[in-house]
């Protein structure tokens, strides 16, 4: 899987692949091979990189994930190339009209915050997918009322599907 990783402004793209525990990451022509464990928190890995270990914390923030490795907490974006794509074709039309969430790379549906008819704001999060061993928690970029929920807990997804539509906050 190809994701887009940012830091500061720096973007790089990063292919992952994991087998179990087993996870490899080519990145900038570099090949990094580990065992990963999540610890029972849910936020900390522990990595084994080479014969040595390593603890990494990774949060979800409302802004992207912060990772946390060797007492140095980073703000860490990650998105799948597609998000790129239709990131860069979305036109808001006049009044603010609909908007669709979409899965930002393939995974799992692991919570559903809100329900149809629920006022929601710009940043508040309304879905969370399961994908490569970490939680995202998807937002709306503007304030609206959802429309259509169009997943399920526990649903597998790909990258781009459409799991919930909202419609603008009447004035």
């Amino acid at each position: 899987m190809k994701l887009l990783v940012t830091h500061e402004s720096h973007e790089v793209e990063v292919e992952l692949h994991d087998e179990g525990d087993r996870l490899w990451l080519d990145l900038e022509g570099r090949r990094l091979e580990a065992d990963v464990r999540r610890l029972p928190d849910g936020e900390v890995y522990s990595l084994l990189i080479g014969g040595r270990s390593y603890e990494v914390r990774v949060s979800t923030q409302p802004s992207g994930l912060e990772v946390t490795f060797q007492g140095a907490t980073l703000p860490v974006g990650v998105r799948h190339p597609l998000e790129k794509v239709l990131q860069s074709a979305h036109r808001p039309t006049a009044g603010g009209g609909e908007e669709t969430i979409v899965a930002p790379m393939p995974g799992v549906v692991v919570a559903i915050k809100v329900a149809p008819g629920d006022r929601v704001t710009a940043g508040q999060a309304v879905v969370v997918v399961e994908a490569m061993k970490m939680q995202n928690e998807l937002a709306p970029r503007h304030d609206g009322v959802v429309r259509d929920v169009l997943v399920a807990e526990r649903t597998s997804v790909s990258a781009g599907q459409p799991l919930m539509r909202l419609r603008a906050v009447d004035a």
